[in-house]
This record gives C-alpha cells, structure tokens and sequence, in this order.
C-alpha cells in the first residue's frame, strides 16, 4: 500500500493542502509566526497545540509504515537516525517553512549520496561525519537555515 512513492506524494500533498487551506492549518501557521497575537484574536491556542501534536502523531505513523513496507523488520532504535536525520533537515532548510524542511532533505540526501559516491569505499564509514561536517559549514554560512528568514535582535518579547 505505501511502497508506491506516489503514496508519499499523496500524504505530502495532503499536508500542505491542510496546511494552506483549513482554517486549522491557517491557525497552526499563525501561531508559529506570532503566538500571543493568535490568542488575541480569538483561537483557542489548546486546540491549536493539540492538533499539531495530533498530526505530528499521525505523520510519525505513516512514516513509520513507510519504514516497514521498505525495512521489512523492527528494531528498538530503527527510528533514531531517521529521527535525527530528519532534524538536521529541518535545520538546514529552516524551521517554520514546510517547503525549506523538504528542501533541506532533498540537499541531505544529495550531500549522502555525493559522498558514497567521491569517498573511496574503505572509507564509506566516514560518510555521516563527513555529512555533518558539510551541514555545519553550512549553518556557518547560514545559520537561519536555507528558507529561514533573518530575524532583527532587539527587545526580548513577553
């Protein structure tokens, strides 16, 4: 059922659908912006942060069926490098912006896979130093993340 890729699509699109269209979505984007302006307005912030927890959840269970239609087997840590992974994706890509999150995974996994392909292959170990290495100097350069917009230090907000 979700080895197909066009079935990640699918949920991705679905995401950003929900996101961009529903006024839960348009709520959850508001309060990631400015979270004390969303409850001045008159949105129930406990909802809005059950929800996000909520399809976090669910989200997280799709990728893990993803996982398993590939992996075929469970393990007790088979989702922290994945995890970890997919943090540093978000990183990169910037936090807040769904498209620098993609984006940031798509430049991951060429950082990876360019690796495995330069590195000679007794030295394929160092692939996931290597990666983070690259990933560092590139928060060095920017470290707001790819989509990550440069934000004015001044007075602290309450």
């Amino acid at each position: 059922m979700f080895s197909n890729p066009a079935d990640r699509r699918f949920v991705i699109g679905g995401l950003v659908a929900f996101l961009n269209r529903s006024t839960l979505g348009i709520a959850m984007r508001a309060a990631s912006r400015d979270f004390s302006t969303v409850r001045l307005m008159g949105i129930r912030a406990n909802r809005v942060i059950a929800a996000a927890f909520a399809i976090s959840g669910v989200l997280a269970g799709i990728a893990c069926v993803f996982i398993l239609a590939l992996r075929g087997s469970v393990t007790p840590d088979m989702g922290f490098a994945l995890g970890l992974k997919a943090f540093v994706a978000c990183v990169i890509g910037g936090f807040g912006s769904l498209a620098g999150a993609a984006a940031g995974g798509m430049l991951l996994g060429f950082i990876e896979v360019g690796l495995l392909a330069a590195l000679p292959q007794e030295m394929g170990g160092m692939k996931d130093a290597l990666t983070y290495v690259i990933v560092t100097l590139i928060l060095l350069y920017r470290p707001e993340g790819l989509f990550g917009l440069r934000r004015e230090l001044g007075d602290k907000e309450f």
